[in-house]
């Protein structure tokens, strides 16, 4: 009898978990959370495609370093010889308590122009370095902007997914709505849709190959179409590694100013 009892528990148990009902937000944050290592290191390879087919390839070294209160993020351009160089830095704050989160610090460096330009408010919905990505995609946008509903749960690619609705509150901002497919068991994004202003569809966003490295879950493959241009951009992940040790000396805008990233 104790153990029909106890089998009996366990299987409660087991079946209350299985039903467990999250809201968007909570699927959200349990995306947030997930395990990116303390640094990050990268290659890349940019593929650019025109409505036409005419096809630019780029390759770009990216990374990271989490220090709590603020995690910072390198990009270098390395080819072609008209774009290497270019160098990218970003600041991204986490959420508050309070539920306020400060804004990035982001600044771009050209070489040609011997310049950095600091790219803040409304620019950060521009288009990264002639991508289909935004500077705002490139960091970590957290989750006190948007206003999440749970949409339903559909099969992508083979996984199980929580469909999400993230709402942006802001209503000045480029994209005013997303909605995320987060695969059920690992909480990485398969697929993503951007709608302007006007709630129309304007970019897709699909995530392929996504496996672990050194225990970490990894996207491998990240596909952006631009739907009213018919501009495409894939960018492949290469050489990657984590919890590195990488200088301090690094993020800052005089390192990327001198070309010392590698």
């Amino acid at each position: 009898m104790k153990k029909l009892f106890f089998t009996t528990a366990l299987l409660t148990i087991a079946l209350s978990i299985s039903a467990e009902k999250l809201t968007g937000y909570e699927i959200a944050k349990r995306a947030d959370e997930v395990d990116e290592g303390t640094t990050s290191s990268y290659t890349a390879v940019m593929t650019l495609t025109n409505k036409k087919g005419s096809v630019r390839t780029r390759e770009i070294t990216m990374k990271t370093k989490d220090y709590g209160d603020v995690k910072k993020s390198v990009i270098v351009f390395t080819i072609p010889k008209d774009v290497a160089g270019v160098s990218y830095l970003s600041f991204d704050y986490p959420d508050k308590a309070d539920g306020s989160k400060k804004d990035s610090d982001s600044w771009l460096y050209m070489p040609a122009m011997k310049k950095t330009r600091r790219i803040s408010g409304s620019g950060k919905d521009d288009e990264f370095m002639g991508s289909d990505f935004t500077y705002s995609d490139m960091g970590d946008r957290g989750l006190t902007k948007d206003t999440f509903t749970l949409l339903g749960e559909e099969t992508v690619n083979g996984f199980e997914c929580y469909k999400v609705e993230a709402a942006a509150k802001d209503k000045t901002e480029k994209t005013q709505r997303r909605i995320i497919w987060y695969r059920k068991d690992n909480y990485m994004v398969v697929k993503g849709e951007f709608y302007d202003k006007q709630n129309t569809l304007a970019r897709e966003m699909t995530c392929s190959n996504i496996s672990q490295i050194d225990g970490i879950w990894t996207t491998g493959k990240m596909y952006m179409k631009n739907i009213k241009t018919g501009h495409s951009t894939l960018l492949e992940m290469k050489n990657v590694q984590y919890n590195l040790s990488l200088e301090d000396n690094m993020f800052t805008v005089a390192s990327i100013e001198r070309g010392n990233i590698r």
